[in-house]
């Protein structure tokens, strides 16, 4: 299929830096690119491509969203866009996955990213020392960093979802073992910084979750290598900074900068000791977030056919019937955290991508989420167990392994998550899924 007019239209050059500005320019862009990729399949009269597994799952997907906007969901038509025009995203997956399976593009896509990935370390780097970014954005909490995201706290979410790209980035450049090497170390390192300047401490989870994945499944010893000493590094570094008193470096203005880097680790630290907690022998996940799931399953449990409808929750969570209330005192937090702090159960979502296919559409939700899921992981088991694979040396499989692992990472319902059905989400999620249908094809081809 021939699809040059859209690459001359530069939509697809476009597409990565029209994400630090937001959800609108991005989704006219992935909108115009659906819409001739349509356009162009209708014109040649090939129709093979509606007739495949793929694409009938996300035809049921689609079913199922309309039949929850029009007959289920109590929310306005007027708040529904993403769904009633949720078929933009197939069409875009599969037009950008055409584009990817050209070499020349899946390595000049993935650069884009790396030359944002670049932008947005040396702009946050900016912004925490002077207080200002290049454009101008102030820090809208003392221990937040969002450059040039400006006031969405959304920069340590957005690197953990691109790292996989920059990864396949690196792969491909044609350099030595050892500077490889040493982009790896940077990478990691680079990343792990910028997630923890952005005081984000879900997105250091999946970036974790990341890293453990390519340990376990990478065959390539270099980058295991690296990721030991990039560890090392943080440790050292936390490690130095707790051995620093803050009364101390308080007096030193010069040095600043150290005593916010020690605020930032005490946020994650305190954060994650309250991820997991046992009181009265009672184990507790996430209690920030205990009464959002509990809303969430019962909305679910008492809405099992279709659920509660699509971006039902901000609706219902409220109702008598469905709200959770308790409270809870921080533990292991800096002064100003130190706090019994409510657990409301009202939001606009349920903060776990699980919960929210399961409140908002019902079994059908939850048939949709396990099977994307079991489809991810059974396809890689089986390449994993290929003999027909060759998967050391292989920058196929490395870069499937990459793009395998960042998808798992950001859907895993042992984290809590974003909205789904969020624009700006589904954009980023959708790349990450044509990336992962090349790395698989490419990988069964040996491209």
């Amino acid at each position: 299929m021939n699809l040059d007019y859209i690459y001359k239209n530069f939509l697809f050059i476009a597409l990565p830096f029209t994400l630090l500005s937001g959800a609108f320019l991005a989704d006219l862009s992935i909108t115009i690119i659906s819409l001739i990729f349509i356009k162009s399949y209708l014109l040649n009269k090939d129709y093979e491509f509606f007739n495949n597994k793929i694409f009938n799952y996300f035809l049921f997907v689609y079913f199922i969203l309309i039949l929850s906007v029009f007959f289920i969901s109590p929310a306005p038509l007027i708040k529904q866009g993403t769904s009633i025009f949720f078929f933009r995203f197939f069409f875009f997956m599969f037009a950008l996955h055409f584009f990817l399976m050209e070499k020349k593009n899946y390595h000049q896509f993935s650069k884009l990213f790396f030359i944002i990935f670049c932008l947005l370390f040396f702009d946050s780097i900016i912004q925490f020392f002077n207080g200002k970014n290049i454009l101008g954005f102030e820090r809208l909490a003392p221990h937040r960093i969002s450059s040039f995201f400006g006031d969405e706290l959304i920069m340590g979410g957005f690197i953990v979802k691109i790292f996989p790209i920059i990864l396949i980035f690196l792969s491909s450049l044609i350099i030595t073992e050892k500077k490889r090497s040493n982009f790896f170390l940077l990478l990691i390192i680079s990343s792990l910084i910028l997630i923890i300047l952005s005081g984000e401490r879900t997105s250091l989870g999946m970036f974790l979750l990341q890293i453990v994945f390519i340990i376990l499944f990478s065959k390539n010893f270099l980058i295991k290598k690296v990721i030991f000493y990039a560890f090392l590094f943080i440790i050292f570094l936390f490690s130095t900074l707790n051995f620093i008193h803050s009364s101390d470096l308080n007096k030193i203005k010069t040095i600043k900068a150290i005593s916010d880097t020690k605020n930032i680790f005490t946020r994650f630290e305190h954060g994650f000791k309250n991820y997991l907690s046992i009181e009265n022998k009672n184990l507790t996940i996430i209690k920030s977030h205990s009464g959002h799931y509990k809303t969430a399953f019962k909305i679910f449990n008492d809405n099992k056919l279709f659920g509660g409808g699509i971006k039902s929750f901000r609706y219902l969570c409220s109702s008598e019937k469905y709200s959770v209330s308790s409270s809870f005192r921080t533990e292991g937090a800096p002064a100003e955290y130190n706090y019994v702090k409510s657990t409301n159960s009202c939001a606009n979502h349920p903060h776990n991508t699980l919960l929210l296919f399961m409140s908002d559409l019902g079994v059908p939700g939850l048939v949709i989420y396990l099977t994307f899921m079991l489809f991810i992981i059974i396809n890689f088991l089986q390449v994993l167990f290929s003999n027909s694979i060759k998967k050391v040396s292989n920058n196929n499989y490395e870069n499937y392994v990459y793009i395998t692992g960042g998808l798992l990472s950001i859907t895993a319902p042992i984290l809590p998550n974003g909205n789904f059905f969020n624009n700006y989400m589904l954009i980023i999620f959708f790349i990450l899924l044509s990336y992962y249908i090349t790395s698989h094809k490419k990988l069964l081809e040996n491209d």
